[in-house]
């Protein structure tokens, strides 16, 4: 990896190549008979470690939206290098529970301070379910995020796994919001008389 690290232990700048590079995931993965084959790329990371939130906190934020953590769908794995070994999800959310008729979709692993996120849209389920957009799916990440006042860089990371559907092999960062400077200063200041 190649990066330079800001305050907020963000990656930015970063080109990663390799799962055990850093602690950001670059797919998901289903199981197989051979072991796991990539499915998906990941495409929003939130540099967490120094934060006081942690993947619950980025989960509230999609829920506040009136998205759901309940969620029919296919078990995914991560690398997690410091198991050596893949993980299950740590968390899921979409815009709805089945998603017949198409739907945003999230996967999550929060490792070593770093939430990855895999996030697509979904096809209807019939005739064959699949995938219609990572990058789409990823602004409207960036946006929900925006909107709860979260600092968001688009594309700021390449994770060189732009070769599914319209993905580009990119990466959003996405900060919690700045702690509020106010609450350092002096208190209530009197009223001249």
């Amino acid at each position: 990896m190649t990066a330079a690290t800001d305050d907020a232990g963000a990656f930015d700048g970063a080109h990663i190549e390799s799962e055990g590079a850093s602690p950001i995931a670059r797919y998901h993965y289903e199981p197989t008979a051979d072991g796991f084959a990539p499915t998906c790329p990941i495409n929003v990371v939130f540099p967490l470690a120094d934060a006081e939130i942690g993947l619950d906190g980025v989960m509230a934020v999609l829920e506040t939206a009136g998205w759901t953590r309940y969620v029919e769908e296919y078990a995914r794995y991560a690398w997690d290098r410091t198991q050596d070994a893949y993980v299950h999800q740590h968390a899921t959310a979409a815009e709805s529970a089945l998603g017949l008729h198409g739907r945003l979709h999230v996967r999550c692993w929060e490792l070593e301070g770093v939430v990855s996120m895999q996030a697509h849209e979904d096809t209807p389920v019939r005739p064959t379910h699949g995938i219609t957009t990572y990058v789409g799916a990823r602004e409207t990440i960036e946006a929900i995020y925006d909107a709860a006042g979260w600092r968001v860089t688009p594309r700021a990371l390449d994770l060189a796994n732009g070769d599914a559907v319209d993905h580009d092999g990119l990466a959003s960062l996405v900060r919690p919001p700045a702690p509020d400077r106010g609450q350092w200063q002096e208190g209530p200041r009197e009223r001249a008389a």
